[in-house]
């Protein structure tokens, strides 16, 4: 599977527009810097300054505005060394919620002007043959779902790809849309490697993907204007949908939706919402990962 190499090289999935763009970094962490809780919270704190290249998941748990510590040792350590993050969502057959969960991480992150600097890709732990007819069929009512949400159609139209070891080489973190798929990689590393600091750091990149639901209070995810971390679109619809926001924090296991079913539209309504949490809270907790003390890089000087 294909991922970035250097700070200035973007994969295919990222749009037109995704190159790496450090001003536009300083730029949002300005935006962020507006909003500003977070930042309060650690000087009141006396939060010490962070690492120049390797910011830990403690400082990003730190600077959330809600009570966060059964599940902040759940969260990865983070490096914005390469100034930019890549981040692998992993679901069974790479074509239902891995897809919907990188366009709508992408869509937050551009919202909050991270769209170059932080890119999602996709895969499956076993993937089948050539689509038949129902999958096309199933495809045509994804793409629609899907236009409906902003997120560009190339993310169902290309063929499905293998979660292979080596992806934890390639990408920063990789996110499970499900315990048994968290549990199944987890198990694929351990075999492969004897105890000790290799296995841990290959372990620590493989998160539960709602783990992060619960990193931001109801209040920021719900915001509205200029300063929302969501667009109003998603905002209202984690705020109204499939029971709003407090039941897409129940969510553990993401499930995949039966379309064909005839709550099919109840389905997808519940998924979707439990994309929106926990994919822009992980884009909240990235972006909060971010070193203010972070070296300026330029590629043209």
């Amino acid at each position: 599977m294909f991922a970035l190499r250097s700070p200035c090289t973007c994969p295919s999935t990222a749009s037109t527009s995704s190159r790496c763009s450090p001003p536009l970094l300083a730029w949002a962490r300005k935006r962020g810097a507006a909003r500003g809780l977070t930042q309060q919270a650690m000087a009141s704190a006396g939060c010490p300054e962070p690492e120049q290249s390797q910011l830990i998941g403690a400082k990003a748990a730190a600077n959330s505005t809600v009570p966060t510590q059964g599940l902040a040792h759940l969260w990865p350590s983070v490096s914005w060394s390469r100034y930019h993050i890549q981040v692998l969502f992993v679901d069974r057959t790479d074509t239902v919620r891995a897809r919907l969960a990188a366009g709508l991480f992408e869509r937050c992150a551009e919202w909050n002007g991270y769209g170059r600097a932080l890119y999602p890709w996709t895969c499956g732990l076993t993937v089948g043959g050539p689509r038949d007819i129902h999958a096309i069929s199933k495809l045509t009512a994804l793409m629609r779902g899907a236009a409906d949400l902003e997120i560009l159609p190339r993310y169902f139209t290309r063929p499905a790809e293998a979660f292979e070891l080596e992806d934890l080489d390639r990408y920063d973190l990789v996110m499970a849309l499900d315990s048994s798929i968290l549990e199944e990689m987890r198990a694929m590393v351990v075999s492969e490697h004897s105890p000790g600091p290799d296995r841990e750091y290959y372990l620590q990149k493989i998160c539960l993907l709602t783990t992060f639901s619960h990193y931001e209070s109801d209040a920021v995810l719900t915001r509205r204007g200029g300063f929302a971390l969501l667009p109003a679109q998603l905002s209202i619809l984690l705020k109204t949908g499939a029971g709003g926001v407090k039941a897409s924090k129940a969510v553990v296991d993401i499930a995949s939706p039966d379309l064909s079913s005839p709550d099919g539209a109840a389905q997808w309504e519940a998924t979707v919402a439990a994309l929106v949490l926990s994919t822009a809270s992980l884009v909240k907790y990235l972006i909060d990962a971010y070193p203010e003390n972070m070296p300026h890089w330029d590629p043209v000087d």
